[in-house]
């Protein structure tokens, strides 16, 4: 990564919190982030801020964990390639894999393209440009590097894929991960250190540097304690990415674990692209940059998350837009659960004295069990849209159960108080890898019986 974050990438760190936060509901979660820090992109910025790679390196962490925190992103580890320890497990796989014959030398002929830090192939290609990086020049490389032999795990691969189809979110991406497995060459993974300067040095070769991508995924098994004295713990792996990263995550990587002897991830979530308002690929060119801590500012944080994971399609191309944010939030939240929250602690206060002394009533009990079920089934395959819809409709039906039974005039206003503040108490934990300080707020304020205004319309 080589710039301040864009509103893509607050998209994905919220996402990939929420289902941690949500993971953490039922057990134990590592969630681990990171930047890819090495390369001819960062080599390359350096030495245009006149900086070296390492202080332009450090000076992004500090903007990136600054990101994280303004945006409650609750991570377990900021993963850092740049340190010694990742260099010299990078360079043990690299050893095993020169000696296992999973690598060799040969010369290299192709299409370089620096944003993506990837070479393409012309099929990739429109108008002889990145799609990703149409502004970026391609450059030609000749030289000779190091490949791996990812044709080797073609077959395996494929096979793998074909009998855990459930592998990858969304399904309708499996055609096009098959199609790259079936298209899986060799890859180059080194550059020479003339033209790249900046990277990890490959072993008993000082004229080369391992390519970014090699030594960036290997980031994962490492954060899990591979090749430490830590226990490594490769259970339930669920990596989370854009769709540019679908060959890097679902392929390549998935080919690195075979050779190395490691199982595959069980899980990959490749969400959308976010666009801007006109439904056009944000670009600095466009001058559609939509900045994230502008949008913090002016909307707040919980609007933001709540935005990004209910408003927003989790897994199909989705159009950010200030229009659809405040609508969203003043219909969703302000109206449907702030004023669900209001209204009940009013009628507890006036009615009960701010105490109900009933437990919730089997039938509607097993009404709220119901929705909990099918909003937890969701959350499961990690549908967040539909899970939080699924969660408005649930408090739908309390303002609708309000009105239609009236506690304020009812004889049977205590029971029916006592099966709100229980809806409440489970919607509460619903939202809470959405709302990640509002959770606490909304308890104290149930335990207190006092009406309160937790959500403010924009």
């Amino acid at each position: 990564m080589n710039s301040a974050p864009h509103i893509g990438h607050a998209f994905e760190f919220i996402l990939g919190d929420a289902i941690a936060r949500w993971l953490k509901l039922h057990g134990e979660v590592q969630f681990n982030i990171g930047l890819d820090e090495h390369g001819l992109k960062v080599w390359e910025k350096a030495q245009e801020l006149g900086v070296t790679p390492e202080q332009h390196i450090e000076n992004l962490t500090k903007v990136w964990k600054d990101f994280c925190s303004k945006f409650n992103i609750n991570y377990t580890t900021f993963y850092k390639t740049s340190d010694p320890i990742h260099h010299e497990k990078v360079k043990k796989i690299w050893t095993k894999f020169i000696d296992n014959g999973h690598i060799y030398k040969a010369p290299y002929k192709g299409k370089y393209c620096k944003g993506c830090e990837s070479d393409k192939q012309d099929s990739e290609l429109v108008d002889g440009k990145c799609t990703d990086h149409p502004t970026t020049e391609l450059v030609l490389i000749e030289e000779e590097n190091y490949f791996f032999k990812l044709s080797e795990h073609r077959d395996s691969l494929l096979q793998w894929i074909e009998g855990n189809p459930t592998f990858l979110e969304p399904v309708n991406k499996l055609q096009e991960l098959k199609n790259l497995i079936i298209g899986a060459k060799d890859i180059s993974i080194s550059r020479t250190k003339e033209k790249c300067p900046w990277g990890i040095a490959v072993p008993n070769d000082d004229t080369q540097v391992i390519y970014v991508w090699f030594d960036a995924l290997l980031n994962y098994i490492f954060a899990a304690g591979y090749l430490s004295e830590e226990e490594f713990n490769w259970d339930n792996v669920i990596q989370l990415c854009g769709p540019d990263n679908l060959r890097f995550q679902a392929v390549i990587f998935q080919a690195f674990l075979e050779a190395e002897g490691i199982k595959k991830s069980d899980k990959l979530l490749v969400h959308g692209t976010i666009l801007d308002k006109d439904g056009r690929k944000i670009s600095k060119t466009l001058g559609n940059v939509i900045d994230p801590i502008e949008q913090l500012e002016k909307y707040g944080l919980d609007a933001v998350r709540y935005y990004a994971l209910a408003g927003l399609n989790t897994y199909s191309n989705a159009n950010w837009s200030d229009e659809d944010l405040i609508r969203t939030w003043n219909s969703e939240v302000v109206n449907d659960w702030g004023n669900l929250i209001s209204r009940v602690l009013h009628l507890v206060d006036i009615k009960c004295g701010g105490k109900v002394n009933k437990l919730t009533s089997t039938e509607f009990s097993d009404i709220i069990n119901g929705y909990k079920s099918d909003i937890s089934d969701l959350w499961s395959v990690f549908k967040v849209k539909d899970a939080l819809q699924k969660t408005n409709e649930l408090v739908k039906y309390a303002n609708k159960y309000i009105n239609d039974i009236k506690p304020w005039a009812s004889e049977d206003y205590e029971q029916e108080l006592a099966n709100l503040l229980a809806l409440i108490e489970t919607v509460n934990v619903l939202y809470s890898p959405v709302f990640t300080d509002k959770y606490h707020e909304i308890a104290k304020a149930i335990t207190s019986g006092k009406k309160q205004i937790l959500f403010n319309r924009i």
